[in-house]
């Protein structure tokens, strides 16, 4: 239901946020009275192998731009495209840019015939509507693709230890205190960053393509809400110190993730260590203990929480 909404309300939601596209509807419309018009004009066979050739281009933008437009084709070609994109993308077989650029030219090759002020005027005016008929790709596009907010957090909470050396003490303490080796971790944006290079006993609950979107830029996987949560609530912990972070939806409005609602995902997830950052004021760590409801163990620089199964 969601794709097929997207294709009915696609065509009116794209054009509202950029007459790009409405654009290339004129253009097709002039070259196809200026295709007709030359071809009754030249009715020599040369020139109807050139206008073959434009006539090919004309209608292939013509289909595929119908083919976008109308609601049961754009449900395909989004259904074609597995329905990871969102509407716009289908726009990306049809030549826009090639055409409205022909359908100029063919436009002031036939204007400048006759050089005149008002010509020069025409010319103005033409540049004008292109330059304000905005572009493919909107700033409207590029929210409703972007995965999560980025939150560059780049804090090192112990310069004095490598992210190595605590995952090895994580990992010895981990068989001192239950006598198995691999575990599932949440931790910081450094640890979490290195975990599964270090070794492949580590479940980070997260990876890297996470924060770096061109690790998965090739990848229809995408993280669930819930993962997209701890990632952002810790990146807001490691640089504020703060234990409620303010998340704003589109959909939802803004809503707020706290410590609880972070530790009722991990259990989901089965979590079986949690690091928090180290350089916390004494407030917030006695109120994540209160909230986790056992003591913080202090771990390399961090405070380690053992998740209760």
């Amino acid at each position: 239901m969601t794709l097929l909404k997207t294709a009915l309300n696609g065509w009116t939601d794209y054009t509202q946020h950029g007459k790009f596209a409405a654009l290339l509807l004129v253009a097709m419309l002039y070259l196809g009275y200026t295709i007709r018009r030359r071809n009754a004009l030249h009715a020599g066979a040369g020139s109807k192998d050139r206008n073959k050739t434009t006539m090919t281009l004309w209608l292939y933008t013509g289909l595929t731009a119908l083919s976008c437009i109308c609601p049961l084709s754009a449900l395909f070609l989004m259904k074609y495209q597995t329905a990871f994109y969102s509407y716009v993308w289908i726009w990306a077989v049809v030549p826009q840019t090639a055409l409205i650029a022909w359908a100029a030219a063919e436009f002031l090759c036939g204007l400048w015939k006759k050089r005149t002020l008002t010509n020069l005027m025409a010319t103005v005016i033409l540049l004008g509507i292109v330059f304000l008929s905005g572009n493919p790709v909107s700033e409207w596009t590029k929210e409703q693709t972007a995965q999560i907010p980025v939150m560059d957090v780049t804090i090192q909470q112990n310069p004095e230890t490598s992210p190595w050396e605590t995952l090895a003490s994580l990992t010895e303490y981990r068989l001192t205190e239950s006598g198995e080796g691999s575990f599932t971790l949440w931790a910081p944006k450094e640890i979490m960053a290195a975990a599964r290079a270090y070794s492949a006993e580590i479940y980070p609950v997260y990876g890297r393509s996470i924060w770096d979107a061109s690790l998965g830029s090739y990848s229809y996987d995408t993280y669930a809400t819930g993962q997209e949560d701890l990632y952002l609530w810790m990146s807001h912990l490691e640089a504020t110190g703060e234990t409620e972070y303010v998340r704003m939806d589109e959909s939802t409005g803004a809503r707020t993730i706290d410590f609880a609602d972070c530790l009722k995902y991990a259990a989901e997830k089965n979590v079986d260590i949690v690091l928090l950052p180290g350089n916390l004021p004494e407030e917030t760590l006695s109120e994540l203990q209160n909230t986790a409801g056992s003591k913080l163990q202090p771990l390399d620089g961090y405070y380690l929480l053992t998740m209760q199964k």
